[in-house]
């Protein structure tokens, strides 16, 4: 990449991700039971030495391919077994998105100012920051959708296959990374570049490469999918990739929601710079050229489908926020006027939020607040208050200086969010409770678990052996009489009381507790136990 002094200023969304990541790193445990599970399967694939065939619970896992877990074992073999690295996989795959949308813009208007523009937005908005440093799949596969829309950039450039074969690489690695549901962010481009390339110059050679980029997209995991077939037996065979995930987008009803569902958590996804009003601005006075075109293509193709979809989770459109980047960019390059505080809108949200928890704090919140520390909360308050008066006050010479103060000031928001949340998140801390699930294992006991285990407990505790899953109270009552040595882990609500003779530990779990029972205690509460079966430990 070009040193061009734009270029160099790519230090602003570095830092702003990495110092997210880094506070993350420190300060948060892994959430369950998405980052929970996915670390255990990884753990589990290194314990049973099974690294073609992700493993859950000692069983093969079908639902998601292999890449990310690949990546994981990949970290442990070059540091060891660790969490304190593990947030920086996704990381690094946030960084490289940077500098690809950076790229992309380059290749799209030839404008080192609006690229620079675009990387920093992606780089601080607050759900790209959140995602770059968890352990899941939108930000790895985001990087393949940003190859694979580069390539196609340069194949209506160049009219050579060459990067068409890239593309074709690039599908090839998301569906190792996500499945084939890479390909909502990818075709709508490929198929409409009648509209966003020049009049005549899309032929049907272009769909032709396009068709053979998707067979070498298959043809990559072919090479991973035939091993895992012949090894993972008929159950994992037909459930891989077809039956995991599209399957399981197109006919959820576990997630059905309806079809504006998206649209509510716009303003979310995009914040801060959904308030910037350069960006308003901008849009009014933006121009239908190929660049623009292409990135209306990406974004509608990708969130137009995912509405029609029945199966509907935010994180689904992370991969679309590099191109909502790119848009807002080009957007406020449209916008140069001077000697406005354009960071205002952005200071309020800040004030607000502060005055909106400060208030709270004071008044009687019932249970709404009691899994917050309020000391911790007014801190952040205050500093939220402070940051919103400090964003006040500069008058930025620019457009492109009021945008990259408003992306220094998401680093200290995010780590206000931290500290207020430090209590909160504890209840999500499972480190002890996997500890004495191993504990039990290590004497000889069969851990039972009511309802479905998504191997939560598996890579924090370090276990190597499986938890026996048994949903009804008859079917455990009748394993708690028949073996000496059983312990049951379940999910009741906080405010059940738990003997101590009837329990080897418990714990404060989210807005519940988790109580490893002994048999005395599973005779004594199952049918307590039963009616918590919980949503907790549940997608």
């Amino acid at each position: 990449m070009s040193q061009t002094p734009q270029a160099k200023g790519l230090w602003l969304p570095f830092l702003i991700l990495a110092g997210t990541c880094l506070l993350f790193s420190l300060v948060l445990p892994f959430f369950p039971v998405d980052e929970t599970r996915y670390l255990s399967v990884a753990w589990e694939m290194k314990v049973h030495d099974s690294f073609i065939v992700p493993i859950q619970n000692a069983l093969p896992y079908s639902h998601k391919p292999p890449l990310l877990f690949w990546l994981i074992n990949l970290d442990w073999l070059l540091f060891g077994v660790n969490e304190g690295t593990l947030r920086f996989i996704p990381l690094i795959f946030s960084l490289f998105n940077v500098c690809l949308v950076y790229r992309i813009a380059l290749q799209l208007w030839e404008d080192r100012k609006l690229a620079l523009n675009a990387a920093v937005i992606l780089g601080s908005t607050f759900a790209y920051l959140l995602w770059s440093s968890i352990i899941m799949f939108d930000v790895l596969l985001s990087f393949w959708v940003l190859i694979a829309v580069s390539a196609l950039i340069r194949a209506g450039k160049e009219g050579r296959f060459g990067p068409f074969a890239l593309a074709g690489v690039a599908i090839g690695g998301g569906i190792l990374t996500k499945g084939p549901v890479v390909l909502v962010y990818i075709l709508p481009v490929a198929l409409f570049a009648f509209w966003w390339r020049p009049r005549g110059e899309v032929t049907p050679r272009w769909y032709a490469w396009t068709f053979l980029s998707l067979l070498i997209g298959i043809a990559v995991v072919l090479v991973w999918l035939i091993p895992a077939a012949l090894t993972g037996g008929e159950v994992y065979r037909k459930a891989i990739l077809w039956g995991q995930t599209v399957n399981r987008m197109a006919n959820s009803f576990a997630h059905k929601r309806p079809l504006w569902w998206y649209f509510q958590w716009v303003p979310v996804l995009l914040a801060p710079w959904i308030f910037f009003a350069p960006f308003w601005r901008g849009c009014r006075r933006l121009t239908l050229d190929a660049g623009t075109k292409l990135v209306l293509t990406w974004i509608a193709g990708g969130f137009v489908v995912f509405s029609l979809l029945s199966g509907k989770q935010v994180h689904y459109l992370i991969p679309l926020i590099p191109a909502c980047s790119l848009l807002m960019a080009k957007a406020v390059s449209c916008c140069e006027e001077s000697g406005r505080r354009f960071q205002l809108p952005i200071a309020a949200f800040y004030l607000l939020v502060g005055a909106a928890i400060m208030t709270l704090t004071f008044l009687k919140q019932g249970r709404a607040l009691h899994s917050f520390d309020l000391g911790e909360l007014r801190i952040a308050a205050g500093g939220l208050l402070l940051l919103g008066a400090a964003l006040s006050f500069p008058k930025p010479r620019d457009t492109s200086a009021a945008l990259k103060l408003v992306a220094a000031s998401t680093l200290p928001f995010v780590a206000l969010v931290v500290v207020g949340c430090h209590t909160f998140s504890g209840r999500y801390d499972i480190h002890a409770v996997s500890a004495a699930v191993l504990k039990k294992q290590q004497e000889g006991y069969q851990v039972l678990h009511q309802g479905k285990y998504h191997g939560q407990y598996h890579f924090m505790g370090r276990l190597q052996q499986p938890l026996l899953e048994l949903e009804g109270s008859d079917e455990i009552r009748r394993y708690a009489q028949t073996h000496e040595k059983v312990a049951l882990v379940t999910y009741p609500r906080e405010d059940q009381a738990v003997p101590p003779d009837e329990a080897f530990f418990r714990q404060p779990f989210r807005s519940k507790q988790v109580v490893l029972w002994n048999s005395r205690g599973i005779l004594q509460n199952l049918e307590g136990a039963k009616a918590a079966v919980s949503t907790a430990q549940g997608e």
